[in-house]
């Protein structure tokens, strides 16, 4: 079952963020130790979550 997203849920802003690859290679280790994608575990941290290994 497939519902569509109203405007409020619908994810289209796009956020450009420029690492270093230290800083990437964290980000993406911090990520997968939550068992998060990249993008869901930043939205986490701008929603004030602290996600937990």
């Amino acid at each position: 079952m497939s519902r569509e997203k109203s405007e409020k849920d619908a994810r289209n802003v796009p956020i450009t963020v420029r690492l270093n690859e230290e800083e990437h290679e964290k980000l993406k280790q911090c990520a997968a130790a939550c068992g998060l994608s990249v993008a869901e575990f930043m939205r986490q941290l701008c929603k004030g979550n602290a996600p937990q290994p």
